[in-house]
Parts: C-alpha cells; sequence; structure tokens
C-alpha cells in the first residue's frame, strides 16, 4: 500500500526542477512522465495535485488491495434475507391508494372522534360532492354511520354508529 505522506513528498520534488514523481508513485505512468518533460506540466498541473493526491492514493490503494484480493474495507452494509420468499415492498402512499373510499372515510372519522363532515369526506377521499354524497347516504342507510347536525353551529355533521 502506498502512503500520502509519501506521495506529498514526492510532490516537493518540482523545487528540484523535477515533476511528476508523484504520480508515477501513484501508478499514473504516463502521465508521471508527461509532468517530467513538461515542469509539472507547467507548474500548473502540479498545483492543482496537492488537491488531488488523495484521490490518486486511494484509487492505487483499491487497485492494489482488488489484485492481491485482499479484504476492501468499504462500509457497506450485507443484508441477508432469512425468510424463503421475499416480499414485495409497498410504499405507504401505494397502501394509501387501495384502501376504499368508504374504509378512507371510516378512518378519518375514528381519528376525529367519530364525527365527519361532507366537505371533510371530499377532501378525505379527493371525489366530487355529488359521489361522496352518495356513499355517505348508503353508509347511512347500512347503518355505519348516522347523520344530523352539530349542536352549536348547526352544520350537517355525519357520526359513526
Amino acid at each position: 500500500m502506498i502512503q500520502k505522506r509519501k506521495a506529498y513528498l514526492y510532490w516537493c520534488t518540482i523545487l528540484f526542477g523535477v515533476g511528476g514523481i508523484h504520480r508515477i508513485y501513484c501508478g499514473k505512468y504516463a502521465s508521471g512522465i508527461l509532468f517530467m518533460c513538461t515542469g509539472g506540466f507547467f507548474f500548473i498541473g502540479q498545483f492543482l495535485d496537492l488537491v488531488g493526491i488523495p484521490g490518486m492514493v486511494d484509487e492505487r490503494n483499491l487497485k492494489i488491495a482488488m489484485l492481491r484480493g485482499t479484504n476492501i474495507s468499504n462500509n457497506q452494509t450485507v443484508v441477508v434475507n432469512v425468510a424463503d420468499y421475499i416480499a414485495p415492498t409497498v410504499a405507504p402512499a401505494q397502501l394509501e391508494s387501495k384502501k376504499t373510499d368508504t374504509q378512507k372515510i371510516l378512518e378519518f372519522a375514528k381519528s376525529n372522534g367519530d364525527i365527519v363532515t361532507l366537505s371533510d369526506c371530499v377532501i378525505t377521499t379527493g371525489k366530487p360532492t355529488k359521489d361522496v354524497k352518495e356513499l355517505l347516504g348508503t353508509l347511512c342507510s347500512d347503518g355505519v354511520m348516522e347523520v344530523g347536525n352539530h349542536p352549536t353551529s348547526g352544520i350537517v355533521i355525519y357520526r359513526l354508529s
């Protein structure tokens, strides 16, 4: 494995008029020779490599580790499924869309103190007012809900039976 500290020391050879030694050390032979012939690619490339050396060293170490077949620690998590089958993944939004309008209304009523209004049901289902009125009428005729008026405001409310 190569070290970043040594790569930076080799970078300093530009002070003696020889650039690119750090690139050869990092396994970038062609660009290292080019840097040697052009004075660190006219000093511009040499100074840009001050930032690039850690990446070059990491890349070279990864290649060396892969060639040796050693264990490469990259902090990835492996999840093992021990079930006989893999259950399909369903997002919460997909579960919500599979609920019927009746289920949506009844769940909302349950979470709202067993009382809903027509506008609550329209918002919950996203259906037109006409369709929601028909559904609420069906729920009332089936005995699931009963219609009445709010004691203080007088608006029409639907209460779970």
